[in-house]
């Protein structure tokens, strides 16, 4: 699953509803989990505007 691609509802989702696993697939299970809490507290999601340097520099060439 491509994280970019989920909205605000669905990371919260994600947060609040922990996975179930296999203990064979325990670190994956976990490593997305831990991306997940990142993605909720720092409020990454797919309708969230990201102001960087490098969108200005891409607004600017897209305007030549």
């Amino acid at each position: 699953m491509w994280l970019v691609n989920c909205s605000k509802k669905d990371i919260e989702c994600l947060f609040f509803n922990k996975m179930m696993y296999y203990e064979v697939d325990k670190e994956h299970a976990l490593q997305y989990q831990k991306l997940i809490g990142i993605c909720f507290k720092k409020d990454i999601n797919s309708g969230h505007y990201w102001k960087t340097n490098w969108r200005d520099l891409e607004c600017e060439e897209f305007l030549k």
